[in-house]
């Protein structure tokens, strides 16, 4: 181990977060990052868009594409219980720079998939209430930046009271749904999309349990780390992408049977026409509070990545430090890459919905690299016992070959401004990991002179 290394380590030690949540506080805290009927309004209404009544099926498959990844981060979140989840996994199984790398991209995916629930709260608010979507966008960022200043276990337990509240309205309208069609259920298979717009429906499928990637950061806030995160995650993914599904299922049912344009219907629009006026309020308190929820439920993870990578030495050191148990400023850091995102992207595209869907694309194909890195993790570490890891060796390459094949087909049918951004990001990461290993060389051949 070389010096630095070993000053790292000693750091390290001295900045470990309070074990403070157990495992109902981290299912609720990560169902609320897959914000369950916001997600509906908005992913699972781009995935019924692109696939027609296909739709429900894309979003079961991005559930299962969530799931085969989301064992391979079961296995690793029983070895590595530090804080940093994606990144420290890559980071300690993998290579110094590929873990920066992962980090990185980690960054660009949770930022991104935070502040696109902002602005697609924007977008619903503004469209149906004639709100500015500034004014909610300013107000979702305002109450998540509070809360997620508060601490991890206050938060969590909003997030609990939230997160019930949210499948007690789910499984309401999917109940209505069925009724106005007097339970007659349809053939999702009946017409069969494109090849390319199923993978482009199952990465917007994927991304409603992939709420489960604010997860595994916490993994140093958390009891019993190696039992309770591992569990949350299998919980989260399932309750989260199956429950959406049969909402999206039942919502196309009504729009198959009805003869509605599946591309042309609005879902908050639909409530509001079909169910009156109450459950129309219940709705906007829903939409709203998922904002709330995916915000702060991904603030959280962000910064504890960040703090994470500072801990280690890949970042600036005072995002390492702890203020009592809080890791304030990457919290503040944190608070000002969300600002900065939603308010730039808002700015520079016409819409708040063109703003979510540039935003939350980026973001999903940053959830595939990060995942993919976590296959390679869990790959790596296995092959040094692989006649008794077979399981985890199998899980990791088939992981592996989904996300390769989604992404693949994804980027081919994605906007090439948002595919530019996406890797223009991934350079960057590189060039910075470049230039960070050189001068770690640098200080450690100085180091190993002056102990000469």
């Amino acid at each position: 181990m070389s010096n630095k290394e070993s000053r790292e380590h000693q750091q390290q030690s001295s900045k470990e977060l309070k074990r403070e949540i157990g495992f109902k506080d981290l299912v609720f805290l990560s169902l609320g990052g897959q914000s369950p009927f916001l997600s509906i309004i908005l992913y699972g209404a781009e995935a019924v868009a692109l696939a027609g009544l296909f739709g429900p099926i894309a979003i079961i498959l991005g559930t299962i594409l969530v799931l085969a990844n989301g064992m391979a981060v079961y296995e690793l979140s029983k070895r590595f219980t530090k804080a940093g989840g994606y990144y420290t996994y890559a980071f300690y199984s993998l290579t110094r720079r590929l873990g920066f790398e992962t980090g990185w991209v980690y960054l660009l995916y949770s930022v991104g998939y935070g502040a696109a629930y902002i602005l697609g709260a924007g977008y619903v608010f503004s469209t149906i209430l004639g709100i500015s979507p500034w004014i909610v966008i300013l107000a979702v960022l305002g109450v998540g930046s509070l809360l997620v200043v508060s601490g991890i276990r206050p938060s969590s337990k909003y997030a609990m009271f939230a997160s019930i509240v949210e499948i007690s309205l789910m499984t309401v309208l999917a109940i209505l749904f069925l009724k106005s069609t007097g339970f007659r259920f349809y053939n999702p298979f009946s017409k069969i999309p494109s090849a390319g717009d199923i993978a482009l429906a199952i990465l917007f499928g994927s991304s409603i349990p992939t709420g489960y990637g604010s997860i595994t950061p916490n993994s140093g806030e958390v009891k019993d780390p190696k039992k309770t995160v591992s569990r949350a995650i299998v919980t989260v993914i399932l309750l989260g992408g199956l429950l959406a599904a049969f909402d999206v299922y039942t919502i196309a049912d009504h729009i198959f049977f009805f003869g509605l344009n599946p591309s042309n219907v609005n879902i908050v629009d639909l409530i509001r026409d079909r169910f009156g006026i109450i459950t129309f309020i219940f709705v906007l308190f829903g939409a709203i509070n998922d904002s709330v929820l995916a915000t702060l439920s991904f603030m959280i993870a962000t910064s504890r990545t960040i703090f994470a990578m500072a801990s280690t030495g890949l970042l600036p050191d005072k995002l390492g430090k702890l203020q009592g148990s809080k890791p304030t400023n990457a919290v503040l850091l944190t608070i000002l890459l969300y600002a900065g995102v939603t308010l730039i992207s808002l700015l520079s595209l016409v819409t708040a919905f063109e703003a979510f869907v540039v935003v939350s694309s980026v973001a999903l194909l940053a959830n595939l690299f990060i995942h993919l890195a976590a296959d390679s993790s869990l790959f790596k570490i296995s092959l040094k016992r692989a006649n008794k890891r077979r399981v985890e060796i199998s899980l990791a390459i088939g992981g592996a070959l989904f996300t390769i094949y989604d992404l693949v087909f994804s980027i081919i049918y994605t906007s090439y401004s948002i595919v530019y951004v996406f890797f223009a990001w991934i350079i960057i990461g590189f060039l910075i990991a470049e230039v960070e290993d050189m001068a770690s060389q640098d200080v450690n051949e100085i180091e190993e002179k002056h102990h000469r």
